[in-house]
C-alpha cells in the first residue's frame, strides 16, 4: 500500500515543522507557507489530506481557500483538517462559517494549540 500524503498549509513555519515532525513517521508530508504555493503543491502532488490554517496573511484566508478548493473538481471531496486558534477571537464562529456552506463538506476541525499526539490520532481517523 502506498503511503498516504498530507499537505500542511500554514504561514507559521514553526507550526508546519511541528506538524510535519508529528506525522512524518506515518505519512508522506509536505508543507506550504501560503495558499498560492499550497495550491500549486496540491495540483502537482495530489495529497490525500490537507491540513489548513484559517488565519494567515488575512483573517479568513483559509476559509476563502477552502471555498476555492471545492470549486476544483479534483479537490471537491478531499478531506480538509482545519486548524484554528481563533475560534471566537474575531467575533466569528469559525466552525459555523465553514459548516454553514453546503459546498464545504468533508471538513474536520482542530483548535490550536495542537497536541502532536492528538493531531496524529485525528489524522488517522480521517484517512
Amino acid at each position: 500500500m502506498d503511503e498516504k500524503k498530507i499537505l500542511i498549509i500554514d504561514d507559521d513555519v514553526d507550526i508546519t515543522r511541528s506538524f510535519q515532525a508529528a506525522l512524518k513517521d506515518h505519512y508522506d508530508v509536505d508543507t506550504a507557507n501560503d495558499t498560492t504555493s499550497g495550491m500549486a503543491k496540491l495540483k502537482s502532488w495530489k495529497p490525500d489530506l490537507l491540513i489548513l490554517d484559517v488565519m494567515m496573511e488575512t483573517t479568513l484566508e483559509g476559509h476563502r481557500f477552502a471555498h476555492n478548493l471545492r470549486k476544483e473538481v479534483e479537490f471537491a471531496d478531499m478531506p480538509v483538517l482545519v486548524i484554528t486558534g481563533m475560534s471566537d477571537a474575531i467575533g466569528v464562529n469559525i466552525r459555523e462559517a465553514f459548516t454553514d456552506s453546503e459546498e464545504l463538506q468533508n471538513l474536520y476541525f482542530l483548535d490550536k494549540p495542537v497536541d502532536p499526539e492528538e493531531l496524529l490520532t485525528r489524522v488517522k481517523k480521517i484517512i
